[in-house]
């Protein structure tokens, strides 16, 4: 009888701590839990200690509030100019509503991988290759910009997604390094014809000056001899006009001196013609002059002394 009554104390025991287990819930710090009761929700238990009527409510699931890393396998992807490659993503994310994340889909975190992975597809198919290799920050900003919103309706919130590694086939890394050694010479090509280009220029450009230099010298020295001309003409003309002007003051002397003589001489109008007629005898007299009569011969006559001397001669 003992025993028995050993056996039920145990099994009171063991039903009273059960009663108080399920009546206690105790709600560790970054996370919640979803209550139900006979399979409706009813709230969600934030972090403490909290008591729930056993039987009439239980706790569905225990949701963790943390950021939560997550890695995507790699997944092949073809670009634009139809080149497969193979992409893996990191996306780090956490549960912003706890009774979304729980009854409105059924797994959020594959629904958030597929939606990711459909996304990234139909991204990387706008997009060649090269732009593809190049520009992982703008595929992760493209990527969560588009899936953000599709996860928040389920309770999920991503904090980040980064593209991890590339890969393509080792044909198309042939044919890309291929490409870089032809770019490269083009560029080097380029890079010795501009050098030439800008040494042609340069040479020109030298020329050119060393021309007009000379050009400016020439035209300085032309007007340096011109002026020089022109001081030179200037000085003979001075010189000259000098000269004439000391043979006029001579000449007028020389006249004011002979009608000075004439005047002190008190010759006579007649003897004054007379000297002429005299003077144009030896004129005509001498073989080496020209002389030039008037036409009317007898207008001669009417000076005096030509006509006694022509009366004489008859």
């Amino acid at each position: 009888m003992l025993i028995v009554n050993i056996i039920l104390l145990v099994v009171a025991v063991i039903v009273v701590f059960f009663i108080i287990s399920q009546l206690v819930v105790i709600v560790q710090q970054g996370e919640v839990k979803v209550v139900e009761s006979f399979g409706k929700y009813v709230k969600t238990l934030d972090p403490g200690l909290h008591f729930l009527i056993p039987i009439l409510y239980v706790v569905r699931r225990r949701v963790s509030l943390k950021q939560t890393p997550i890695q995507i396998e790699p997944q092949s992807v073809i670009t634009r100019d139809n080149v497969i490659v193979e992409i893996d993503e990191a996306i780090k994310y956490h549960v912003t509503d706890a009774r979304a994340f729980v009854y409105d889909n059924e797994d959020s975190v594959t629904s958030m991988i597929q939606d990711c992975q459909s996304n990234l597809r139909g991204i990387i198919g706008k997009m060649e290759l090269n732009e593809v290799l190049n520009g992982t920050e703008e595929i992760n900003l493209n990527l969560y910009e588009s899936v953000k919103d599709i996860t928040s309706g389920y309770g999920l919130s991503i904090d980040r997604i980064n593209i991890g590694e590339i890969s393509v086939s080792d044909e198309i890394v042939n044919s890309m390094n291929k490409l870089i050694t032809a770019s490269r010479d083009k560029e080097s090509l380029i890079t010795i014809s501009e050098g030439k280009k800008q040494s042609v220029i340069l040479e020109s450009e030298a020329k050119s000056s060393e021309m007009q230099i000379d050009a400016e010298a020439r035209a300085r020295q032309t007007k340096i001899d011109a002026d020089a001309r022109a001081e030179r003409t200037k000085i003979d003309a001075a010189a000259e006009a000098d000269r004439i002007a000391m043979i006029t003051e001579a000449e007028t002397a020389r006249i004011k001196e002979i009608n000075k003589a004439i005047a002190e001489s008190h010759l006579t109008d007649e003897m004054i013609a007379y000297l002429g007629i005299e003077a144009f005898k030896h004129v005509v007299e001498n073989n080496g002059n020209t002389v030039i009569m008037p036409s009317n011969l007898t207008e001669l006559g009417n000076v005096p002394a030509i006509k006694e001397l022509w009366q004489q001669t008859k």
